[in-house]
């Protein structure tokens, strides 16, 4: 191995202790922190001690690597004097260049070589006529006519029914569910008086028939009842056109005699036609009262 490559050595080396010495010195600056503020008395007196002796190593590198790049700097130094003391003369010459003797080779015959004829021959293919046969296929191409006929659909009309509901009983149940209660006693009545768009108790019933305004939302429907018991079972309902629209069945609990009022009710307001309101003790139609809404 030669100077050269031992200094570059040393070089790699001195540099490496450096980095190695820096990097446990960092490390030990994190452990001696970790044993200052640890959670736990054990783990912090381990983190101490890891930190102190990762301190101490990294101190030693550093002086090893200091020492190694003095001792090999001094060294260096003494090596280039000795070397520049032997190479320096008396006359203060520092080397003397001896020239480079030149060999010049010796004339030496060379033999000339003889030209050698060489003979080359040429082969001349002869062209060799091939027929070729040319099949020409020609097709004619044949078109056929389909013809499509579409049937035209047969729209046969469905007779349609028209049914006109009437206006039976069993209507006016489907408007007044039954509720349980008692039978009214015999010769009792109830008796419409009169229908208004208002709650004003009339003083008479009216001679002709009403005629309310159409769009009203209240239909008012005055009443006298005598000899009624309660607990009897009644029903009341509205026609329109001669159909029930609108109905339900109660309990009586006004007393024997009497008058009172009861309405019919629809938010969208009642839209114009031939009205009457009908009354029911049990299933007895027992009044009824016709009016117009226009």
């Amino acid at each position: 191995m030669t100077a050269q490559q031992i200094a570059t050595f040393l070089t790699y080396l001195i540099v490496g202790l450096f980095i190695v010495a820096l990097l446990l010195f960092l490390l030990s600056i994190q452990q001696l922190r970790r044993g200052r503020k640890g959670p736990y008395w054990r783990l912090r007196r381990q983190a101490s001690q890891r930190g102190g002796v990762m301190f101490l190593a990294s101190v030693g590198l550093f002086a090893v690597a200091l020492a190694m790049a003095f001792y090999s700097g001094l060294a260096a130094l003494a090596f280039r004097g000795v070397d520049d003391f032997f190479r320096q003369g008396r006359n203060g010459l520092v080397g003397v260049v001896v020239p480079t003797p030149t060999l010049t080779p010796a004339e030496s015959d060379t033999p000339t070589p003889e030209p050698t004829a060489t003979a080359t021959f040429t082969e001349t293919p002869v062209p060799t006529d091939v027929p070729t046969e040319t099949a020409t296929s020609t097709l004619t191409p044949t078109f056929t006519e389909t013809s499509t006929s579409t049937p035209t659909p047969t729209i046969t009309p469905t007779p349609t029914e028209t049914l006109t509901p009437s206006a039976t009983f069993e209507q006016v149940l489907n408007l007044t569910p039954p509720v349980p209660g008692a039978t009214a006693r015999a010769g009792a009545s109830i008796e419409i008086i009169s229908a208004s768009d208002t709650s004003a108790v009339p003083e008479a019933p009216p001679q002709d028939t009403p005629v309310l305004p159409a769009g009203l939302t209240r239909i008012y429907v005055f009443i006298s009842y005598r000899s009624m018991n309660d607990g009897a079972v009644w029903s009341r309902v509205l026609y329109r056109d001669g159909l029930p629209v609108q109905g339900q069945a109660y309990i009586w609990g006004q007393g024997a005699s009497g008058r009172s009022l009861f309405f019919f009710g629809n938010d969208e307001g009642y839209a114009p036609g031939e009205y009457e309101a009908r009354l029911y003790l049990g299933d007895e139609e027992v009044s009824r009262f016709a009016f117009t809404i226009a």
